[in-house]
């Protein structure tokens, strides 16, 4: 069998011959050969030289959103394929990442271009001796997710040296947790390796979840409850944590998703202890967040990604993040409260027709039957006591007392406006410090609050 997968691919309404006007018509289904390994994904593109296929592809790549990449291509298997237990390759996820080009790229006499991609999915007939299960393996980041859930790798009995070794999960963390149709909990993969001519021996302990699931569990659910346990776990570690590989063993296939790990990255180590939760990870996901998160989940990672993010920039741009996350998590819709009427609707319509008549003496006559228009308007707000200011009732409406707060709204907001207008020089850089460590805090609670956990503290306190 080869070591890649034979691709025919399509790009659907777009006209190649238009870029880099030279050479004959570029076909509209281009073959191609798919790599993988661990650290790589990329497509060769074959085709006629005379086309100048490469080159076109490049220049029409510098106008596109690499991110929506997959969005572009249309992906199906070629006819005399040979691994008949696969499916289908599905790259509608996948962004490009890169490019290459050589003059020597040549195979059996066709040239080729090298493009590099981040993610892919593979459909594999079902695996009858193993369904209704997802290892969904984490990066290098991960490994604190799962750590924690086992004691260190021992010889089995410290009585006598029998060669046998074991590594145990934690005793208060051996269960599976649930979430709708499915449960799950943080594991290790334990892989060996071994030379009989070495001295030494390799362990290798790979952190992944362990999903169980019910029966009739579809793609989209599996799909959307690993992204859910990797949201958790990214918000609790103050980091964005990835999968790697994603195998989903269901009745109709199996799916196997790889995605390319980020290696470079700034490392931070979180939990809840700023919001007043003193919960380790396990502790965490004992708590009733299920309903809550699922309800909110669009809007959690937008929330968490914006969480983490903010911890990474300058204090101007972390401010304003976090700013915009007390934004982004405000779905209230205020209601006009009316003022209590003294007179019945008759005795109010002749007050407002006297009140007219005074107003119109202020206005030249030419101008009156404009006057009375507006007064319409005019009459409908006048019902309406005034409404509290927004984000003042947003956070009360979160159980935040706002008179309490270190920092007043007044002050978070002339921030937020001196930034966002360039006034930085009228920033003072103490209030600015102080008023990130609020930030962070009311964000995180607020994030909190939409996974439905409420036991949290706001610490008031700012040295």
């Amino acid at each position: 069998m080869s070591d890649y997968h034979c691709l025919d691919i399509e790009f659907p309404n777009i006209n190649f011959d238009s870029y880099y006007i030279r050479g004959n018509k570029v076909n509209s289904v281009h073959h191609a050969h798919l790599y993988t390994d661990v650290n790589n994904i990329e497509l060769r593109f074959f085709y006629d030289e005379q086309t100048y296929f490469g080159e076109k592809l490049m220049e029409w790549s510098r106008e596109i959103n690499w991110r929506k990449f997959g969005s572009f291509i249309k992906v199906e298997l070629t006819k005399n394929h040979t691994n008949k237990s696969l499916q289908k390759i599905d790259l509608s996820e996948a962004e490009l990442i890169g490019y290459k080009s050589s003059s020597q790229y040549y195979e059996n006499g066709k040239k080729y271009i090298i493009i590099k991609i981040n993610s892919l999915k593979f459909y594999w007939n079902p695996n009858k001796e193993i369904q209704n299960i997802g290892e969904f393996y984490l990066d290098d980041k991960g490994f604190r997710v799962v750590e924690p859930f086992y004691t260190v790798f021992t010889r089995k009995s410290f009585f006598k040296n029998d060669g046998k070794f074991e590594i145990n999960r934690m005793n208060d963390s051996k269960k599976f947790y649930k979430l709708e149709k499915s449960s799950f909990r943080p594991e290790f993969d334990v892989h060996s390796s071994d030379n009989k001519k070495d001295r030494t021996a390799t362990i290798i302990k790979k952190p992944k979840i362990q999903f169980k699931y019910q029966n009739g569990i579809t793609e989209e659910k599996a799909i959307l409850y690993g992204d859910v346990v990797l949201m958790l776990a990214s918000f609790y570690h103050h980091i964005k944590i990835d999968y790697t590989i994603r195998k989903i063993y269901l009745k109709e296939y199996t799916i196997t998703t790889k995605t390319i790990e980020q290696k470079n990255y700034y490392d931070i180590d979180g939990n809840l202890q700023g919001f007043g939760i003193n919960w380790d990870f396990n502790k965490f996901l004992q708590s009733s967040w299920q309903v809550e998160t699922l309800r909110n989940f669009i809007l959690l990672s937008k929330a968490i990604e914006l969480f983490n993010q903010a911890l990474l920039v300058d204090n101007y741009s972390a401010f304003l993040i976090r700013y915009n996350i007390i934004e982004i998590c405000d779905k209230q819709k205020q209601d006009a409260e009316k003022f209590t009427s003294s007179l019945t609707k008759q005795q109010i319509k002749i007050k407002h027709g006297e009140a007219l008549e005074k107003l119109l003496e202020t206005i030249i006559p030419n101008e009156h039957e404009d006057f009375r228009k507006r007064w319409q308007d005019v009459q409908a707000n006048l019902q309406n006591k005034p409404m509290k200011n927004q984000l003042i009732s947003f956070l009360e409406s979160q159980n935040l007392d706002i008179n309490s707060f270190p920092i007043k709204i007044k002050d978070l907001k002339d921030l937020r406006n001196n930034i966002t207008h360039g006034s930085i020089s009228k920033v003072d850089v103490e209030q600015l410090r102080k008023a990130n460590i609020l930030l962070y805090r009311i964000s995180g609670i607020l994030i909190l609050n939409l996974m439905g956990i409420k036991d949290w503290k706001l610490n008031r306190i700012i040295n």
